[in-house]
């Protein structure tokens, strides 16, 4: 009896759910969403528009869940196969297009869940030991996994894709060669990367430009990688890596670059990271920060929330806007904007590279002991960061800036490789 009464209470929460999802839908502006549950067709949106997108409902229960975790619930239930969709990205790239009706929906769905994923999302603060933890939680997975989908100088940050026709490797040197550049590094110059990640920057500044590097992390994993990639290329005499914390870095070095390291350093710590980033560099100094930052309009909401990525993906992580790290510059640091550039597509493109390898990697990774729920959440990942780049809700860019002192700048540098 009270099974059958809990079946019919589901069932009852189900139906008012969908209704409501249905009813919000309605209010879509931009593109079309195709919405199938069992035999039954919904259409919502502006029929021969340039972005169709399609959302399968395989169980009932979805419509329960989303009511009650909202965007975080969408992922969830994504992994447990309660909807699918042929195309993920164009799903995402509907709802970013769509800022109010996602507003909405976020504002009806998941109010009962918001306070514990921000309790928890609190709970990741990026302390010394926090940090930590967050970083093993995602770049400890197992470097097989990486090897599996980067491109050969294990890059896990944006290309830049010097064409149209160009492959993720040839991006990705693209990429390191453009940074170089743009530091003006030379045989004088000692580099300082914040954010080894497995050694690819450091090794391509050494090999390439005879600059001497410090580089640092604080994953175990990639430190041994790059340890080890370090002494096949014969460069420990140029290369110096570290396992440490920035903010106990001592010393003054000519340059510093920190690739997709800000954001992991928490929007509470922010301030205290561009301090130490002003105080490791010499007078006339060069700093360079590749960064994935969330538009300005919004990122006071977004600060407010907790989403998908930080849940599930990157513990502890928290996105800059533009207008924050120039405020940071100004207000904390005595160094000076110089440019700044936006590659926040070609990140669209570097996702959906990754994406491609490692579906095309998916059906070994069982047999490393990863599971189906985790192939089907890394999916979701890509899809929806991806989604995310092509209508700019996110972006890339690389923010340049200067200490005052003897040291200029030439001219833009072109994005090509060696």
């Amino acid at each position: 009896m009270e099974l059958a009464q809990s079946t019919l209470s589901a069932s009852f929460i189900d139906k008012g759910a969908r209704q409501l999802l249905l009813n919000l839908l309605g209010r879509l502006e931009h593109g079309q969403l195709l919405l199938r549950d069992g035999g039954e067709r919904y259409s919502f949106g502006v029929a021969g528009t340039d972005l169709h997108a399609e959302l399968v409902v395989q169980d009932p229960a979805f419509y329960r869940r989303l009511l009650l975790g909202g965007s975080i619930a969408a992922g969830e239930t994504w992994v447990e196969e309660l909807w699918t969709s042929p195309d993920p990205v164009a799903l995402v790239r509907l709802l970013a297009r769509n800022l109010t009706l996602l507003d909405s929906l976020e504002r009806r769905l998941g109010w009962l869940s918001f306070p514990f994923n921000k309790v928890r999302h609190w709970l990741n603060r990026n302390t010394l030991t926090g940090s930590r933890s967050n970083i093993a939680a995602h770049y400890d997975l197992g470097n097989t996994l990486y090897q599996g989908f980067l491109d050969s100088h294990m890059q896990y940050s944006s290309a830049i894709y010097p064409s149209a026709e160009a492959t993720l490797e040839e991006g990705q040197q693209a990429k390191l060669h453009t940074i170089c550049e743009r530091l003006e590094l030379g045989p004088d110059d000692h580099l300082l990367e914040i954010g080894t990640g497995w050694g690819g920057l450091a090794v391509y500044a050494a090999r390439h430009y005879g600059c001497r590097v410090t580089t640092t992390t604080i994953s175990r994993a990639q430190h041994d990688y790059a340890k080890e990639w370090i002494a096949r290329e014969g460069l420990e005499d140029r290369i110096t890596l570290l396992l440490e914390d920035y903010r106990k870095l001592e010393g003054t070095y000519d340059k510093l670059v920190s690739i997709e390291m800000i954001e992991a350093v928490g929007h509470a710590f922010l301030p205290d990271y561009f301090r130490q980033l002003s105080r490791l560099l010499k007078p006339g100094g060069r700093l360079l920060i590749q960064a994935i930052t969330i538009a300005d309009q919004r990122h006071a909401q977004y600060l407010r929330g907790v989403d998908f990525i930080q849940r599930y993906i990157f513990p502890g992580g928290c996105l800059p806007s533009v207008s924050q790290m120039a405020g940071l510059l100004a207000r904390e640091t005595d160094m000076q904007l110089v440019r700044l550039h936006d590659h926040g597509h070609h990140y669209a493109r570097t996702l959906a590279h990754w994406c491609d390898r490692f579906l095309a990697l998916a059906p070994e990774l069982p047999k490393l002991g990863y599971s189906q729920d985790f192939i089907r959440l890394w999916h979701f990942y890509f899809a929806y960061c991806e989604g995310g780049f092509w209508e700019r809700s996110i972006s890339l860019v690389q923010l340049e800036a200067a200490k005052p002192g003897p040291a200029g700048w030439s001219g833009d540098v072109p994005v090509s490789g060696h």
